[in-house]
């Protein structure tokens, strides 16, 4: 990972992190978390009841089914398109999202070196934030 992805994802944390919405958001919203239902037309399972930016939900639908992102001629605008469909049905800025999902990436990654995550998982998360930058 290089110093331009680190000092982009504090940038977002000290401009986006300080002020939060009180809006309750998944933590965890993904494929396999979202399942077809009877009473709705979806069911979002296993959230973890996090308070704030809905944008902030964005990283995981990138992270999830990454071969096929991975699969991509263009993995930006592969990157780019989950990004605006996830801001879209969230009802939020795109731009937003990225931001957020960079920073995550970043987060992610930092803390997968510390804690000895597969390098698989480390390079999907540096990739990320690379190219969302």
């Amino acid at each position: 990972m290089h110093r331009r992805e680190v000092e982009a994802a504090l940038l977002t944390l000290r401009e986006l992190g300080s002020e939060q919405p009180d809006t309750l958001v998944h933590g965890d919203l993904h494929y396999g978390n979202v399942l077809r239902a009877e009473r709705e037309p979806w069911l979002a399972i296993d959230p973890k009841g996090y308070v704030g930016d809905v944008a902030y939900d964005a990283i995981t639908l990138l992270r999830n089914r990454h071969e096929e992102l991975l699969d991509a001629a263009d993995l930006k605008s592969a990157l780019l398109h989950r990004l605006a469909i996830f801001a879209n049905a969230a009802g939020t800025d795109p731009d937003r999202a990225r931001r957020w999902a960079q920073a995550r990436a970043v987060t992610a990654s930092l803390r997968g070196r510390r804690l000895g995550d597969p390098d698989w998982v480390i390079q999907v998360n540096d990739r990320i934030a690379e190219l969302l930058s």
